[in-house]
């Protein structure tokens, strides 16, 4: 009954109070797509990518809790709101990142309830607070791959290959394998927190070279 009510109220937020900004921090994937066309719009096909990884997400989300009649009505419409999203009118991209963050959000908020940790706003500094949090260390890279493949596929797609070094993500997948396997080999707890601080560093690193390389404007 509570968590009834409590996504009751959420639903409320949503229909009520959509104009309304959130009191949240900004959504890392968001930060992250804008930070690589700082003197251009971000291309629509790629925000198009963005909202469909999102209703492919929510559509997991679905399935997953089936069972909960609230969260399901909830996922539901949800998706309905992304399928909105994409469909309408974008005056202007600030409009369609407010949008698409308030959606996230409350996605968010939902999943806190059904017992999901709240990923969405995470960034490598907020791994730096705590170097022991290695399952979060591997979602967090996990999900910067997958932004930058998205990103690779669509400007191939519009033609911009050459402003795209796929090399980066040989060198994050390769980072992210050589943790993985000295943890799976080593019990140390002292050691591994002592290359969790180094991967970490090293995960930095490579991400801090995409910015000037990997997405240059010219050839």
């Amino acid at each position: 009954m509570k968590n009834t009510i409590r996504l009751i109220l959420l639903f409320a937020v949503i229909n009520v109070s959509y104009s309304e900004s959130t009191m949240m921090p900004s959504l890392r994937e968001l930060d992250f797509i804008k930070s690589l066309y700082p003197r251009e719009d971000v291309p629509d096909m790629l925000l198009t990518s963005l909202v469909n990884r999102r209703i492919d997400q929510v559509k997991t989300l679905y399935e997953k809790f089936s069972s909960y009649k609230d969260s399901k009505d909830f996922y539901n419409n949800t998706e309905q709101s992304l399928q909105l999203l994409l469909e309408s009118n974008r005056t202007s991209n600030a409009d369609f990142y407010k949008a698409y963050e308030r959606i996230v959000d409350r996605i968010v908020d939902v999943n806190y309830i059904m017992g999901i940790d709240d990923n969405e706003h995470m960034t490598i500094n907020t791994l730096f607070e705590d170097t022991e949090s290695y399952d979060l260390q591997a979602i967090l890279l996990s999900a910067y791959i997958d932004d930058i493949e998205m990103v690779c596929k669509c400007e191939d797609s519009l033609g911009n290959s050459y402003r795209v070094d796929m090399k980066i993500v040989d060198r994050l997948k390769s980072l992210s394998s050589q943790f993985q396997n000295y943890r799976s080999h080593n019990t140390n707890g002292f050691t591994i927190k002592a290359m969790s601080s180094q991967f970490l560093s090293a995960f930095k690193a490579l991400m801090d070279t995409i910015k000037p390389f990997q997405f240059s404007q010219t050839k």
